[in-house]
């Protein structure tokens, strides 16, 4: 399982420099809270069973299909450390909650 967070870091999340933030793109062939853990734990360099479940955060069913057939919302919330924004189901924002975490991860 740690092959894929890291070959899920090389291929799918890219730190931006200028906003401290992480963008991820959001892989289809995966559910959309598999996307957010997968991303976190990538960020995080852990498996996504060291994560604590998302399912304390957020209903990941409801996450699944909140972005259903819409290509206008944008859903924030918290989890494992970071405030993570989902646009339109497209585009992932992931933002250390802890400033000083971004630059331990960099």
């Amino acid at each position: 399982m740690m092959a894929q967070t890291e070959q899920w870091m090389q291929s799918k999340v890219e730190y931006d420099h200028s906003t401290g933030f992480y963008r991820v793109g959001r892989e289809h062939d995966e559910p959309l809270s598999t996307n957010v853990v997968l991303s976190v734990a990538a960020i995080e360099g852990v498996r996504p069973t060291e994560l604590p479940p998302l399912a304390r955060t957020i209903d990941p069913d409801a996450l699944d299909q909140v972005f259903c057939g819409t290509d206008d919302a944008i859903l924030s919330f918290s989890y494992a450390g970071y405030r993570v924004a989902i646009h339109a189901a497209d585009r992932i924002e992931i933002t250390p909650i802890d400033e000083t975490r971004a630059l331990t991860r960099n």
